[in-house]
Formats: C-alpha cells, sequence, structure tokens
C-alpha cells in the first residue's frame, strides 16, 4: 500500500527549484549535447528491453527529421516511440504509486510540470508544419512486410509525425520523476528513466526505430511576449539550426513579409488578407491609430468615454477599437489618445471601454475613475 505522509519543509522548497529546471529543459536553445544524447538513447533502449539501434542519425532540426524518417524502409523496423516513452511512463508511474500515493504524485506534478504555453505553443508549431506522410493501409503493408502483425499496424496505428516521435513538451513529464527521484529517494522505481531524462536535457527531439533513432537540434531561438504566446517584434519567434523558423506575431503564426517589411502593411494588404486573425495582426503592427488615420474604419459612436471605431469585410467577420484619451497631461499639456481592440459587437464607447474593464456599461458608469 502506498505511503501516505506530507512533504517536509525541505522537499516543498525544492519543488520550486525543479519546476524551474524542468521549464528551462523545455525552453533550451543551446546545441544539443550529442555525445550524452546517443548515450541516453542506448540507456532508454535497454530500459524498454530493446536492443541499442545500429545507427543514430543527427538531423539540424524537426523539419529535417520529419524528411529524413519519411523515407524509412523495412530495414529500419517499427517505430517505438509507444515503447520507449509511454510504456515506460506507465510502468514507472505504477512503481511509484507503489511507494507513495497517487494524491502526492499529483501534487509533485502539478508543482514541478504546470501548464508551459511557450514550450507548448513551439511543439504545437512543429507538428502542425511538418508535412503528414502518413502512409496508406498498403503501403505500410509494403514496408512492414505481409503479415497480421504488419496489417494490424496498419489499420490502427497510421504513422505521423506527431504519433512517431517525442519532442520536450512530449517528455515534461519526467521532470515530476526527477523529482520523486531524487528528493523523495525512489531510485529503483525511477532507474528506467535515466535514459529518456538524459535525453530531454540533452537533444530536441527523437524518432526511435528498431535498428535506428533520429536525433534533431534543438532551436537556436525560441521567444514569446508576457503571455507565453510566440511573438517577436522584429524576427522569428521560433528558429532551429537548419533555417526553418516561424514568425509569429502574439501567438499567430504570420508570414514572414509581414513582421520583416511591416511597410508592406498597407489598407489593401489587410483587405486582401483571408486569414481574420493574420489581418488583425497586421492592424495592430501597423497600429490601430494609423490605421484608424489612413480610413481603415469607421467612426461608429462617440461619447464621453471615447469614440469607437469598427470596420466590416462580413457579416461575422470585422474589427472594433475604442479610441480613449488618457486623463493624465503629459508634460507639455497634451493627453494621449489611446485605441483598445474590442469585440466588434459592440455599440457604444461607453459599452466598449467597460468591457476593457471587464464590466457592462452600467456598472462602468458608477466608477469615478476613468481612463
Amino acid at each position: 500500500m502506498p505511503i501516505e505522509r506530507a512533504l517536509t519543509a525541505e522537499q516543498r522548497s525544492a519543488l520550486g527549484d525543479f519546476r524551474a529546471r524542468w521549464a528551462a529543459i523545455r525552453r533550451a536553445t543551446a546545441p544539443a549535447d550529442r555525445s550524452a544524447a546517443e548515450e541516453a538513447v542506448r540507456l532508454a533502449y535497454q530500459a524498454a528491453g530493446l536492443a541499442s539501434p545500429a545507427r543514430i542519425v543527427w538531423c539540424h532540426g524537426p523539419m529535417a527529421l520529419a524528411k529524413l524518417a519519411g523515407r524509412i524502409s523495412r530495414d529500419d523496423g517499427r517505430n517505438l516511440r509507444a515503447r520507449l516513452v509511454d510504456d515506460v511512463h506507465r510502468d514507472v508511474a505504477a512503481s511509484v504509486a507503489a511507494r507513495i500515493s497517487r494524491r502526492m504524485l499529483a501534487a509533485v506534478e502539478s508543482a514541478v510540470n504546470p501548464d508551459d504555453p511557450l514550450a507548448a505553443a513551439a511543439t504545437e508549431a512543429v507538428t502542425r508544419n511538418v508535412p503528414e506522410k502518413n502512409l496508406s493501409v498498403l503501403g505500410q503493408l509494403r514496408r512492414n512486410g505481409l503479415s497480421w502483425s504488419g496489417l494490424l499496424e496498419a489499420l490502427v496505428a497510421p504513422r505521423s509525425f506527431a504519433s512517431c516521435t517525442a519532442g520536450p513538451q512530449d517528455l515534461s513529464w519526467l521532470g515530476a520523476f526527477d523529482y520523486v527521484r531524487e528528493l523523495l529517494g525512489l531510485r529503483a522505481e525511477t532507474e528506467p528513466l535515466r535514459g529518456l531524462m538524459q535525453l530531454a536535457t540533452s537533444v530536441g527531439w527523437l524518432q526511435p526505430h528498431e535498428h535506428i533513432c533520429w536525433l534533431a537540434e534543438r532551436p537556436n531561438l525560441l521567444c514569446g511576449d508576457a503571455r507565453d504566446r510566440l511573438h517577436h517584434p522584429s524576427g522569428p519567434a521560433l528558429r532551429y539550426p537548419d533555417g526553418w523558423s516561424i514568425w509569429a506575431w502574439r501567438g499567430v503564426e504570420v508570414p514572414r513579409w509581414i513582421i520583416a517589411h511591416k511597410d508592406r502593411i498597407t489598407l489593401a494588404a489587410i483587405d486582401a488578407e483571408i486569414d481574420v486573425q493574420v489581418r488583425r495582426c497586421m492592424i495592430e503592427i501597423m497600429t490601430p491609430e494609423r490605421y484608424v488615420a489612413l480610413g481603415g474604419a469607421t467612426r461608429i459612436a462617440e461619447d464621453e468615454t471615447g469614440v469607437l471605431w469598427r470596420r466590416n469585410w462580413l457579416a461575422a467577420d470585422a474589427w472594433a477599437a475604442v479610441e480613449v484619451v488618457n486623463a493624465t497631461p503629459e508634460p507639455d499639456g497634451t493627453r494621449r489618445h489611446f485605441f483598445l481592440q474590442v469585440p466588434a459587437n459592440l455599440r457604444t464607447a461607453r459599452e466598449a471601454v467597460a468591457w476593457t474593464y471587464g464590466l457592462r456599461a452600467e456598472a462602468y458608469a458608477g466608477l469615478v475613475m476613468r481612463t
């Protein structure tokens, strides 16, 4: 029966250290430690009861990995992602649960491995942009051989990049087991994870097969905004050593030119953009002030709180902002104007300003202090 006990003050204090350590691992941009990663591959295969792969192939990023691994043949053997990662995770979790309560493990997991929006966004950007080359059932059979096991795999486990690889976000759960290994002394129970832990700290992505394991470098650039969304105001937000990159504005992937050549953003270019989110990013980059000044939006309503501006493209596709004046004058006596983007269904400036405070117009009307 698992032991139910409370963490000591020292153990509770260490939770923050492990949280920071694994956040740094997920967001690492230093070059991979190739010798450590290759040794970790052998440890991970051994922990899963598998022979080490005959070849380890390095790639300069996940796109290069996907391209090379897309040419797998029967000689490379089956994909082992589930065996190497998921099955070992399940078995170790069961061993740990026999020593400590699931409630304690859940508390450790929550503290050490909280949601990491930036790391998750980077992983999602990679998997979204990989050109999937899922094989047909016939194609998989041709590669795996005409056998019942090959037929079963082809029917229930179609190959995709996400299902065949593991990246930093896919291995983030290791942080909690690193903690129970080091702070709670469960070294024997977590020993099968030693290779995966070393891999997580040494490499970007991996795609393991029976006879070959592809490894990819970490990104050499990963940038986010204050809300941990992929973002960079003047360059790529995510970039790998092979040059593949993502340009993003406040969490929205945008074409490179929108950030690299801001001067090309015009009213005509904004109207020509069919992606609503990208279009709104273009207005933000141009700035709502300039967009309104150039005639991009129409004055809808005005009252003592400000001016409501809107631009309609289609019935359910519109942009709106409320223009407000700073209550505190500048040193020269002028007052700054601010444009706050708001939902396009609002009808009055008061309603729009109230929305920015999370209030209804009636409740906002009762406030003494206004922006």
